[in-house]
């Protein structure tokens, strides 16, 4: 069964537009000149994200030994960078709540696995060094934000992209072939609509064929490596989950091995950061 283009053009026009706060931080934090008092100035405009960063800054997954109480110290402790993606984890949750027809078990696997990968993309950046972990950790967040527009059609689709897969073509391909944009220009195209950063738009629009990124190939070949382990990592532990399926798990761009520097060798080690960072992180997947 075909999902009809128009109804994806349609649920992409009709999304709750991104926090205007939130894409403007990303703008300021882009600035060569940035200092935290400028970000922290710019979010205290947003009550409610306020609140969300300072929740996520004393949770486990920081471990500080007393409460920060504003955002001023948190700015302070934290830096420009990670108070960024705290603003951005903040932001994108919402999209994964109570949305169109999917469920929400589907959504919290699908925020779960968004939350993972941002995490593993700033774990693969590390280990490199070529690029900024919290850039990259931004680039994982939301690289599969297509996903969550297509989710209310995946359960009819699914089927029709596994058989398409089947015939001898990549996931990335049936999923053109089956509903007219893959999950990766979907999401692109949302973020471009939601005026975020050309490196971040053209990162999660080339995150499945990194050597065709035209910004910043390193980024997205590291986001591509993030998402393969994360998603092979996640088909383990939740096999029947959206994105999960073992049937459907995108195939590794050996270009993104190259161009990173990161080995098979190193998988395991990384996967086994990521469980274990994961376990630290359950209010970041509270959405």
């Amino acid at each position: 069964m075909q999902t009809p283009l128009k109804d994806i053009v349609f649920e992409m026009r009709s999304l709750e537009p991104f926090p205007g706060v939130a894409a403007r931080v990303m703008e300021l934090a882009g600035r060569p000149d940035v200092v935290p008092s400028d970000v922290i100035a710019l979010v205290q405009t947003d009550a409610g994200i306020t609140s969300k960063v300072l929740k996520l800054c004393n949770s486990a997954y920081f471990g500080f030994q007393r409460e920060i109480a504003s955002m001023h110290e948190a700015g302070n402790r934290l830096g420009v960078t990670t108070l960024v993606n705290l603003v951005m984890t903040s932001s994108a949750g919402k999209y994964f709540r109570d949305y169109g027809g999917a469920s929400a078990d589907a959504l919290a696997r699908l925020w779960k696995r968004s939350v993972a990968t941002a995490i593993m993309a700033r774990l693969v950046a590390q280990k490199h060094r070529r690029c900024d972990p919290e850039q990259a950790y931004t680039a994982g967040l939301l690289q599969n934000i297509g996903s969550m527009v297509l989710e209310r059609h995946m359960s009819d689709a699914r089927f029709a992209i596994r058989a398409v897969a089947k015939s001898g073509c990549t996931v990335i391909e049936a999923e053109k072939r089956t509903l007219g944009l893959h999950h990766a220009e979907i999401g692109a195209r949302l973020c471009t609509k939601w005026g975020l950063p050309e490196l971040l738009v053209d990162t999660i629009r080339y995150h499945h064929a990194p050597e065709m990124a035209t910004v910043n190939k390193l980024l997205a070949a590291t986001s591509h490596l993030a998402e393969h382990l994360t998603d092979t990592l996640l088909a383990q532990e939740q096999p029947a989950g959206p994105g999960q399926d073992p049937e459907l798990l995108y195939d590794l761009a050996p270009v993104a091995l190259q161009v990173t520097h990161v080995t098979e060798r190193d998988f395991e080690g990384l996967q086994e950061r990521l469980r274990s960072e994961l376990e630290r992180a359950s209010e970041f997947l509270d959405g």
